[in-house]
This record gives structure tokens, C-alpha cells and sequence, in this order.
């Protein structure tokens, strides 16, 4: 069995001093998103009372007992541990809410929680603990977003002002912020499922190696130790190796999908070692392998609207948006959603893609080189994983449960590059005033949804916060706004004497990148 296909001499080349310093703003205006997402959610961390949020409680519980080597179930009693704030919270619970209800979710958010929280309790600042937990969810997050950029980078090589405008645009999305800023999983979860679809793409662009399988096989397996979104993940990624191999091998059809099969199933085989024994237990415990349909027993809840009919549903999709942009949509003693028009917004980047749309359609036909398929399939993988979190989400709501955009932030580097292109798209995106524009005003939106559920708090900490928070917020914008100024998209989306094959493996001697590749190596 041999893939074999020569690398293009132009992937050798050594870095021009234009691309050093393409390099260079990206670095800065990621490094400025990065920023202002950390300060926005830093105002979250130290204002948010300990277990404010819905299910808080459940996952700190789920935490501390893990930190004590006890894995919990469903019915497990939520213990205080100590906690004086928490122990006031349980008294006025019903027997429902004071067990740990999270226990359906697979470990590995929680064993890292777990270091904080157990250092909080032994020095009796158990609050501490969970502040510091939470810090710990902000740098999963932080993290992730510096992974999104690289995804973006493989996905549009050509024009790297995306990269720093959709990673700021994702770093300000007000749900993101709030809920990176609490002790729940969806930080972990969009770190390692964006990391997974990262190695997922680098597999289809560049062509399969020994090294890159691993990457795709280690990602899935992380990804389905953190959320049961994963499971998500790994179908994508299945899908990833099965059409790089195929694209790379020769032979016939029938060698090339057997190829392909043995090396998705090595991604197969290494999520099941690392997570499958937490399904099974699910299964064991609850009777399917996500725990859902007990915890929705549990809690009384009833069937709702069937997923057909809540995908035809305007005040479904408007809802989505609302959540997605409030992070106190949800939340107990709000009012409601506290700024029910921002998602109002999103209709600017929409707008770009519609003009992007009418350009493309207006444009003479013209000799061009033609697109890369196989970056094509990756950005095709993007959106496909998009879809399947939001079908699961309309699947979970129609069986009782909540329609939480949090579900979504697996797949949130779709959105942000959709955005991305649409803002650029405007008058002036060749210089990133739009996207500037946008991030104004969502840095301007966090600020306001901050404040106000801050006064529904009577939180007295809110003036000490915003003189060291807005500052670096500025700073965050800046850095961000010079990028963009910099970063003049390529015609076309193409670099010149950028060769879009991927690099296939090769026979013969050289690197190992070159080397014959005669069965899918383990990671």
C-alpha cells in the first residue's frame, strides 16, 4: 500500500521578509483578540457570585468528588464540601437539584477542575477555589481561540486578515464570554473539538501522514472525553482521513477505500480506548450513551415540538440568536434577556455575504487556477460539524430539554469565518473597518449585558473592575485593529506561487513527510 505523491517545491521555500511579517500581525491581532476576550471575561469571573449560574453547583460538585478519586452518577448527593455559600444554596433546593445532575458528562473537564477546587477547600477558600477553577475555564478557552486562528489559516491560506477577524469576532460573542467565564465543560469542549477539526483539516489539505493521523486520532479522543459532542467530532474527523487517504492513495477503487477504512479506523480504535469505557457506563447506568434521556426523566421533562418543527420555526432560530448574544438569556432573576435586539448585529456580516454572493455571481468568467478540492471538503467539514451540533441541539430540545447555544461552541470557527468573509466583504474590509466596526460594538454590547446584569446583582465591585478591564480592553482592540489595516487580503484569495497540493506522501528517501507510507501507523 503506497501513497504517493511528490511534495510541491513550494512548500520548502524558506519564509520571505513578507511573509515574516505576515506572520507577525497575525501573531498581534490574534494576541489582541486573545486580550479582549480575557478582560471581558475576567469582569464575569470576579463579579459572578460562586453558583449564580444554572448547573455551577453540579459541575464544582462533579469536580470534588473526582478530585477525591470518586467518579459520581446522577444520584450522588451534591456535598458542600465545606463550602458555606454552597451549603445556604442546597437548603433551598428540592431533592431533584441536590444531587449531581452532570454526572452523565465524561471526566476529563472535570479532573482538571478538580486541581483548584481541592487546593481552595484545603486552605478553606472554597470560593477561591472556584474563582480560580473558572480562570482555569477562561485559558481553555484563550487557548482555543489561538487554535481557531491556525484552523482558519489552513482554510484560507491567502487571505490571513480572516484569521485575526474571525477570531475576534468569535473571542466576543457575549455566551462564549459568559460561559467561558464559569465552571462548566463548554470551555474544554470547544478547545479540544476545535483542535481535533484543526488536525481533521491539516489531514485533508496537506495529505495523510503517520504524524497527522495521530494528531486527528489524539483530538477526536479528547474532544469525547470532554462533551458528548465529541461523538460529533469524531464522525467529522472519520470523515477527514477517509477522504485524505482516498485523494492520496492509487490503485484501484476498491485498494484506495480499503486504505482509507484502515486508517479511519485507527481514529476509531483510539477513541474508544480513551473514551468508551465512560459510554459504557452510561449505557450501563442509564440505558443510553449520553445519560440525556434519564436526566430528562429525572427532571420531569416532557416531549416538546417535534425537531422538524422547530427547524421551520422563526421564534426557534430568533431565540438562538438572542441567547447567543445574552448571556443572561437563562439565567434566574434577569427578566429575561436583557438585551433582546443585539442579535441585530449579525445582520451586518450577513449583508457582506450576500454582496460577496452577488459579486461572485456578477463577475466574468475568466481563466483562473482552480480551487483546491481538498480545501474545499475541509471548509465542507466545518460546516458539516456545524450542522450535526445544531441538529442535536433541536434533538435534545424536542425531547424536553433546553436549546442552549453553548451546545454550539464546538463548531463556533464556522460562524466566526462566515462572519469573517461577510465583514470583509463591505466597503472598506480590505482595510478591516468593518470588522473594527463590529468588534466596537460588541465589546461595547459585553460591556452593557455586564453591566446591567451586574445592577440586577447589586454587585459593588463593578467600578474597581472596569479601570483595569477597559484599558487592556482598548489595548486588545488596538492591537486588533493594526492588524487588520495591514493584512490587505490577496486577489482572489490566492498567493502567488502558493502551490494547493497537498503534501502527499512520496516515495523514495528524504524527510519523513516523504517517506512511502505501507500501512497506517498508530499514533
Amino acid at each position: 500500500m503506497r501513497l504517493s505523491h511528490p511534495e510541491p517545491q513550494a512548500a520548502r521555500r524558506e519564509p520571505t521578509t513578507a511573509r515574516l511579517r505576515e506572520r507577525g500581525l497575525v501573531r498581534l491581532g490574534v494576541v489582541g483578540a486573545i486580550l479582549a476576550f480575557v478582560m471581558l471575561a475576567m469582569l464575569y469571573v470576579y463579579a459572578t457570585p460562586t453558583y449564580r449560574p444554572p448547573d455551577e453547583a453540579s459541575h464544582v460538585a462533579y469536580a470534588r468528588e473526582l478530585g477525591h478519586g470518586r467518579l459520581p452518577t446522577l444520584e450522588t448527593p451534591l456535598s458542600s464540601g465545606g463550602d458555606p455559600r454552597l451549603r445556604r444554596l442546597l437548603s433551598g433546593r428540592d431533592a431533584q437539584h441536590r444531587t449531581i445532575w452532570t454526572a452523565n458528562h465524561p471526566p476529563l473537564y472535570y479532573a482538571l477542575a478538580a486541581v483548584p477546587l481541592r487546593i481552595g477547600s484545603a486552605t478553606a477558600h472554597p470560593t477561591g477555589g472556584v474563582q480560580a477553577a473558572r480562570l482555569l475555564s477562561v485559558g481553555w478557552s484563550a487557548l482555543g481561540l489561538a487554535v481557531l486562528a491556525f484552523l482558519v489559516l489552513q482554510l484560507a491560506p491567502g487571505q490571513p486578515q480572516l484569521a485575526v477577524a474571525a477570531t475576534g469576532l468569535v473571542a466576543l460573542v457575549p455566551s462564549f464570554i459568559g460561559t467561558s467565564a464559569t465552571v462548566y465543560n463548554d470551555s474544554l469542549a470547544f478547545l479540544t473539538s476545535t483542535a481535533a477539526l484543526a488536525a481533521a483539516v491539516v489531514f485533508v489539505v496537506r495529505g495523510p501522514s503517520a504524524a497527522r493521523l495521530a494528531a486527528v486520532a489524539a483530538g477526536a479522543g479528547l474532544a469525547t472525553l470532554t462533551r458528548a459532542s465529541g461523538l460529533l467530532v469524531v464522525g467529522v474527523a472519520g470523515l477527514a482521513v477517509l477522504f485524505g487517504v482516498w485523494r492520496s492513495s492509487q490503485g484501484s477503487n476498491l485498494r484506495r477505500l480499503g486504505r482509507a477504512a484502515v486508517w479511519a479506523g485507527v481514529v476509531a480504535v483510539t477513541v474508544a480506548g480513551m473514551a468508551g469505557w465512560f459510554y459504557l457506563r452510561n449505557l450501563t447506568l442509564y440505558g443510553d450513551f449520553t445519560g440525556s434521556a434519564a436526566l430528562l426523566e429525572r427532571f420531569g421533562r416532557v416531549p416538546g415540538a417535534t425537531p422538524l418543527r422547530l427547524l421551520t420555526s422563526p421564534g426557534f432560530w430568533r431565540v438562538q440568536q438572542e441567547r447567543l448574544w445574552d448571556f443572561t438569556f437563562d439565567l434566574p432573576r434577569t427578566s429575561g434577556s436583557l438585551s433582546r435586539h443585539l442579535w441585530l448585529l449579525g445582520l451586518l456580516p450577513l449583508a457582506g455575504l450576500l454582496l460577496a454572493g452577488a459579486r461572485q455571481l456578477a463577475r466574468p468568467a475568466r481563466p483562473s487556477t482552480p480551487p483546491d478540492p481538498g480545501r474545499r471538503v475541509a471548509v465542507a467539514l466545518c460546516v458539516v460539524l456545524l450542522a450535526l451540533l445544531q441538529l442535536s441541539v433541536v434533538q435534545f430540545a424536542s425531547g424536553g430539554g433546553g436549546a442552549h447555544v453553548r451546545y454550539l461552541f464546538p463548531g463556533l470557527v464556522t460562524l466566526g469565518l462566515a462572519a469573517a468573509v461577510g465583514l470583509t466583504a463591505l466597503p472598506g474590509g480590505r482595510r478591516g473597518l468593518p470588522v473594527v466596526a463590529m468588534l466596537l460594538a460588541m465589546g461595547a454590547a459585553n460591556l452593557w449585558v455586564w453591566w446591567r446584569y451586574l445592577d440586577a446583582l447589586r454587585a459593588a465591585e463593578r467600578p474597581a473592575l472596569l479601570v483595569v478591564a477597559v484599558p487592556l480592553l482598548l489595548v486588545g482592540f488596538g492591537l486588533q485593529a493594526v492588524a487588520l489595516w495591514r493584512l490587505e487580503p490577496e486577489p482572489d484569495g490566492a498567493r502567488p506561487g502558493q502551490a494547493d497540493t497537498p503534501d502527499r506522501s512520496s516515495t523514495g528517501g528524504g524527510t519523513s513527510e516523504q517517506r512511502s507510507v505501507t500501512t497506517p501507523a498508530a499514533p
